[in-house]
């Protein structure tokens, strides 16, 4: 597909916000992927059609490429920066390439990793799921008689942690947070020792600034360092890494503590998203969106359906039913008129790493 102008035409999980490898977490993009009725424009941030295409879904660019969904038969495929197919859409699922590695899934087949030349690397046979790679490992799963468990492979192929735990999270700092039989989460590092012992309910991966947010129990949570050892330890019904901050929650409102535990803003918000690199945060009072500064104090008014995270100098809105992005004074860089923006673009927003990081087998007999 040849570049050409055409016409401009919710909440997360404890733990997946803030908490993923910071390695697939982005901090700038070029391209947003929109959609107006039938069409997925790609815009850049003066809302400039880059390239538009007939897609149902479609990621942002990693290692150069994008992975786009084609509306009429559902399969998936590789773009560049151009619009241009470069690998056909022939998979009925892939991943964003990360560490120069895909999954991909033809109809009927198990997991395959390709590279950004679109070479065969190798092939998971028996994978029911797998994950992207990260730090050199990837996490893959397979059905037994106690139900699909996990471990991890490296990039040749070898299964350097056999599939035994329930759950687990990608390698961030060299640990993965790994669930075991009882329930419990521990991390385990890259040979599969396991370098914290599970003894939590719930456990966020390391952040960027290594450390990771662990549930103790019901009510009690505890910011670990990667040796696991207690940074410090709160009663509360929510803990959140945000940064260099926390967002918590108490009384069924939200607020935010600093790296040490100490109360910055007092929870007084319904809802809340993360400040990450930006001076604004996202908070829900009385039904509305808007947003307050790193002391707590309103700067953009409640007025919004819906409102992310700033990322890259921008924040998605929702006003009405259309969606639109605003600068951190308030003011629309992109006015409201698109249907929904691509759902990797708001993980990306939250911090949450991409939206496609997961293929399921298509293999009659493991998927």
């Amino acid at each position: 597909m040849k570049m050409c102008s055409l016409l401009s035409a919710a909440l997360l999980l404890l733990f997946c916000q803030c908490g993923g490898n910071d390695s697939y977490i982005l901090t700038e993009t070029d391209c947003i992927p929109a959609f107006a009725g039938d069409s997925c424009l790609y815009i850049d941030r003066d809302d400039e059609p880059r390239f538009v295409g007939p897609y149902a879904d479609a990621s942002l660019f990693y290692d150069d490429l994008a992975l786009v969904r084609h509306a009429a038969d559902g399969k998936w495929g590789y773009i560049d920066d151009s619009g241009e197919l470069v690998y056909p859409a022939v998979y009925t699922a892939a991943t964003i390439f990360h560490e120069n590695r895909a999954w991909v899934v033809r109809p009927d087949e198990a997991p395959c990793a390709i590279d950004t030349k679109g070479r065969l690397q190798l092939t998971l046979t028996q994978a029911s799921k797998v994950m992207i790679f990260c730090e050199g490992m990837a996490a893959f799963a397979q059905k037994g008689k106690r139900g699909e468990r996990w471990g991890f492979i490296d990039k040749s192929g070898k299964a350097v942690i056999k599939p035994i735990y329930r759950a687990v999270k990608p390698f961030a700092h060299g640990l993965a947070a790994v669930q075991d039989e009882k329930g419990r989460w521990g991390y385990v590092d890259p040979l599969g020792v396991e370098t914290i012992p599970p003894h939590y309910e719930a456990a966020e991966s390391f952040s960027a600034h290594r450390q990771a947010v662990v549930q103790v129990q019901e009510g009690v949570f505890r910011v670990i360092d990667l040796q696991g050892d207690s940074i410090w330890q709160t009663d509360c019904e929510e803990l959140v890494s945000d940064g260099t901050l926390f967002r918590i929650k108490r009384a069924g409102q939200w607020g935010w503590c600093d790296a040490k535990g100490k109360e910055m803003i007092a929870p007084a918000f319904d809802d809340s998203r993360a400040f990450g690199q930006a001076d604004l945060a996202p908070v829900k009072q009385q039904g509305k969106w808007g947003y307050i500064d790193r002391k707590g104090h309103w700067k953009i008014k409640r007025q919004f359906t819906d409102a992310q995270p700033f990322f890259d100098g921008l924040a998605l809105v929702q006003a009405g039913t259309f969606y639109g992005f605003i600068d951190p004074d308030g003011h629309y860089r992109i006015n409201p008129q698109y249907d929904r923006i691509a759902a990797d673009y708001r993980q990306q927003a939250l911090g949450a790493g991409s939206a496609f990081t997961t293929v399921s087998s298509d293999h009659a007999r493991y998927k």
